[in-house]
């Protein structure tokens, strides 16, 4: 191959130090090479500063020169140009030619690697890929991070139950969740149907009006009667009254004792209220005589309540 010339050197008589102008010794010399110096005196490359310093031995012999001529030759057993282009590979690729030693028999050299293992991936999956962390990752999943969370709509297959602090109910069935919350049996109670199947109250309503049950035992039985004419005429002293008794109103449901009973009378025409004849029984309200101050002839409607026990 070639001789590397050049440039030029300049020496000194007894000195080991090669200067050069216009060279690049780093590139085209090693140390072992042979220099040529401008006396024509043979010398041996023993270190290369820079591409225009280098060193020799034995030191120049020749007289001073600032600008002669020289040449490098290659004098080791190994093709130059081989070598080179080996040195510059090294150079340039040696971290990931170290790193192919763990990679295993890959078609593909993984990205950790150095490689392009992800090149056919999805811009989304790359990114995701190079996240510096969960966090960063969640955000580009838009997923559930810390704080507020709006996008939540549903969460499934839990196997711990939320507790109450963390807005859940502390368990994962409803008589876990109940005893959590501090529910009694009433949460479990039908507000309204049979006693025997747990329900607050019962309710009635037939021909005799409406009545409500309730658990404690109590009941509350009510009638309104409308009566086109009714003659409140017979006189009773400085007051009218009703000519015989009225019909005796029932109850919707029996009670176990006679309730205590209020009944109200309001006449279309004229001030009207009643008095008692014969008290009521478990069954049926009172017999009464509707009174008034003045005498007359009209509708008259009847309300009655009727408070007790059905059991």
């Amino acid at each position: 191959m070639p001789w590397y010339k050049t440039g030029t050197v300049s020496v000194a008589q007894n000195s080991n130090a090669v200067i050069g102008t216009g060279t690049a010794f780093i590139a085209n010399g090693r140390v072992g090479d042979a220099f040529l110096g401008p006396d024509g005196g043979w010398h041996e490359v023993t270190n290369i500063a820079s591409d225009t310093a280098i060193s020799i031995d034995p030191p120049y012999q020749g007289a001073n020169n600032a600008a002669g001529a020289y040449a490098l030759a290659p004098m080791q057993g190994y093709v130059k140009d081989s070598a080179d282009a080996l040195r510059t590979l090294v150079n340039t690729y040696g971290a990931q030619l170290a790193a192919l030693g763990t990679t295993g028999n890959y078609e593909v050299l993984p990205v950790s690697k150095g490689g392009t293992g992800i090149a056919d991936l999805s811009g989304f999956i790359q990114g995701l890929l190079n996240d510096a962390d969960a966090a960063t990752a969640r955000q580009t999943l838009v997923a559930a991070k810390s704080g507020a969370n709006s996008d939540i709509t549903a969460l499934t297959a839990l196997s711990t139950a939320l507790s109450l602090a963390q807005g859940g109910t502390g368990g994962t069935t409803a008589l876990d969740a109940r005893t959590s919350l501090g529910l009694g049996s009433a949460s479990v109670a039908n507000v309204n149907g049979t006693q025997a199947s747990g329900a607050l109250f019962t309710y009635i309503s037939n021909a005799a009006g409406e009545a409500w049950q309730f658990a404690s035992g109590q009941m509350i039985s009510i009638r309104t009667t409308s009566y086109a004419s009714i003659a409140i005429t017979t006189a009773a002293g400085s007051m009218f009254s009703s000519s015989g008794t009225m019909p005796i109103l029932g109850y919707a449901a029996p009670f176990i004792s006679a309730p205590v009973v209020h009944i109200n009378i309001r006449g279309a025409n004229s001030m009207a209220w009643h008095t008692i004849s014969v008290p009521g029984t478990t069954s049926d309200g009172p017999s009464i005589y509707i009174l008034s101050p003045t005498s007359f002839t009209g509708s008259i409607i009847q309300y009655q309540i009727a408070i007790g026990r059905w059991k």
